[in-house]
């Protein structure tokens, strides 16, 4: 059978419950959306006789996702890596610092990027001949001469507790009212948001567990204001749907990454409040913990942090705060 119907037959078979009109409609629709798409089969296995460049980085890609690496961070490993082997056009055994410090300065050069994108390009590079030194692969590391390059860092403020309160005013669904609290109470991931069912939140605790980052589990917690807006929404719905937020029109499918972003995005248009995104309601979550005098450590739990260095960077402390702080400490 063709990957295409296969798709189309495993997209239709899952969308229980829905009427056959409807149907009709999504499946008329991902024939046309795929009629000029070859598709195949990811390969995710580890291929022990290929020793060509590509199949390196195959092989690279294959034991990060054993580690449990998102596929996000997969898919930005390949994509760095294959454009690197595929310029340098040489064994990696023979790759030099050299070939690597001209490989990064001809990429500036040519694509403009910034010093922060090309920052993160060496850490992926750096983290793939570190890879194939410790297997074994090669004899010594040339990536390790590889310093960091600097780069403005730009402060991400969080929210004020104005612009939480307009973004509130400007809900016109209370389905928006209820997820703008909860992102803000829960600090998680909004892959981690999009990914809960109903079911999953215990009322009576107001706590939950997700799946983060590399499989692991951890327990969030909500606010009374957080639950009492969630309980308010579900309550609304009239769908069947398991998943915990939906879309505000027919068939009411389960709220995605981006429509949870494209959602959040509008309600910051509307309310007048710039840079509105899922993930600075975590940001303005970890700073206010901490200036409430949460122990960074707990705020690193609540965010799923394995790092402290990692729940530092999210936290945004204004200087009338750290001020204050210091001639209390001092006096």
């Amino acid at each position: 059978m063709d990957v295409r119907t296969q798709i189309i037959n495993n997209v239709l078979g899952a969308l229980v419950g829905i009427e056959n009109a409807i149907l009709d409609r999504i499946e008329n629709a991902l024939h046309i959306q795929l009629k000029d798409y070859e598709i195949q089969e990811r390969c995710t296995e580890i291929v022990p006789h290929d020793g060509t460049n590509l199949g390196m980085v195959r092989k690279f890609i294959a034991t990060k996702r054993l580690e449990g690496k998102s596929e996000k961070t997969l898919e930005k490993y390949q994509m760095d890596l294959e454009n690197l082997v595929s310029t340098l056009n040489k064994k990696l055994q023979d790759v030099e610092t050299y070939d690597l410090r001209l490989y990064l300065a001809l990429y500036k050069e040519n694509r403009k990027v910034s010093n922060r994108t090309l920052d993160n390009i060496r850490k992926s590079i750096s983290s793939f001949f570190s890879w194939l030194n410790d297997e074994g692969f090669i004899s010594r590391n040339p990536a390790r001469a590889l310093k960091q390059i600097k780069y403005d860092k730009v402060v991400r403020k969080p929210f004020t507790a104005v612009d939480r309160e307009k973004l509130k005013n400007a809900c016109e669904f209370l389905r928006d009212l209820a997820l703008t609290e909860f992102l803000y109470a829960s600090g998680l991931r909004v892959s981690e948001v999009a990914s809960l069912d109903r079911n999953n939140i215990n009322f009576l605790t107001r706590e939950a567990t997700t799946i983060g980052k590399g499989g692991k589990e951890r327990k969030f917690y909500l606010s009374e204001v957080a639950t009492e807006y969630l309980q308010q929404y579900i309550r609304s719905r009239t769908d069947s749907n398991p998943a915990l937020f939906v879309s505000v029109k027919a068939p009411f499918g389960r709220l995605g990454k981006e429509g949870i972003e494209v959602a959040v995005k509008r309600l910051g248009i509307k309310a007048g409040v710039d840079n509105v995104h899922p993930h600075r309601f975590r940001r303005t979550l970890a700073t206010d913990l901490v200036k409430k005098n949460v122990p960074i450590q707990e705020v690193a739990e609540i965010l799923g942090h394995a790092d402290l260095r990692t729940t530092q960077v999210y936290v945004c402390l204004d200087q009338e705060s750290v001020k204050y702080h210091y001639n209390k400490a001092i006096a």
